[in-house]
């Protein structure tokens, strides 16, 4: 890892990469600092895909073409993108913050920081499909807690921009998302629609609230019931529904549920 630090560290004379922080399926993570010194990560593909046609190299493209639209204070900020040595690679702010899932280990949650998330993930939700994003992976690890306790969305790695919305695109073979998180019919078949990421809306309330997150939906659902005059319970009942043509998928109608 060293080697592959040294060989990027100064690119473009604009970025000085002096950190390697993580390496996920997709992509690989550097830490540095841009001209102006301000702390930025960049994301290159995983292993530095050597094949210019390579899937990792594509999936790279995806994330840049799909963030840089992008301009919301619930999401990661797109910085720069290019190519280096033939190969893309996209700079992002540093999030400076702690991940949903450290924060709940830490024993701090429950409904207030509940209530919160969900708020501000109904807003970012309402901006991506917008745009007809889809982030696919809104897990507790994707979603940084920050020290104001506003919520960021981070990795846009498996996102998708959708033609329409009724779109629906199936990778068969293809599991996508992270189990307890990513809407069911995303993980058993590789199908996606333009309001899957509702599912996990309920999903990240529920682990917000309960520090568990869902794996029997309908003794998950019965745990909270002691909320059941709260707005959040209603949230989480129409949201974190197995089957898609019962879930509720307008978000116009949930955000008046939780402001209710």
């Amino acid at each position: 890892m060293e080697n592959k630090i040294e060989s990027i560290t100064g690119f473009r004379d604009t970025y000085k990469i002096d950190k390697f922080l993580a390496s996920g399926g997709m992509g690989e993570i550097l830490e540095g600092f841009d001209s102006q010194g301000r702390n930025i990560v960049v994301k290159i593909p995983k292993n530095f895909a050597p094949k210019r046609d390579d899937p990792l190299n594509e999936q790279v493209i995806n994330e840049i073409e799909n963030l840089k639209l992008l301009i919301h204070p619930n999401i990661v900020k797109y910085v720069d993108s290019g190519e280096y040595q033939s190969k893309p690679f996209l700079v992002m702010e540093k999030v400076n913050g702690i991940s949903l899932k450290q924060q709940v280990e830490e024993n701090d949650y429950g409904y207030e920081i509940a209530i919160n998330l969900a708020t501000k993930m109904i807003n970012a939700l309402k901006y991506l499909r917008k745009y007809r994003i889809v982030h696919r992976d809104l897990s507790s690890t994707n979603i940084i807690m920050m020290p104001d306790g506003n919520p960021k969305i981070i990795d846009f790695s498996t996102s998708i921009r959708m033609s329409s919305d009724t779109d629906m695109i199936r990778i068969r073979g293809s599991k996508i998302g992270t189990e307890g998180y990513s809407a069911p019919e995303q993980l058993r078949e590789g199908i996606s629609y333009i309001d899957s990421d509702i599912y996990s809306l309920g999903a990240l309330a529920f682990f917000a609230l309960t520090s568990r997150k869902p794996e029997k939906i309908k003794k998950d659902i019965k745990s909270i019931e002691r909320f059941a005059d709260l707005p959040l319970y209603q949230l989480i009942t129409k949201c974190l529904v197995e089957k898609r043509d019962e879930r509720e998928t307008d978000l116009e109608k949930i955000e008046k549920i939780i402001k209710s």
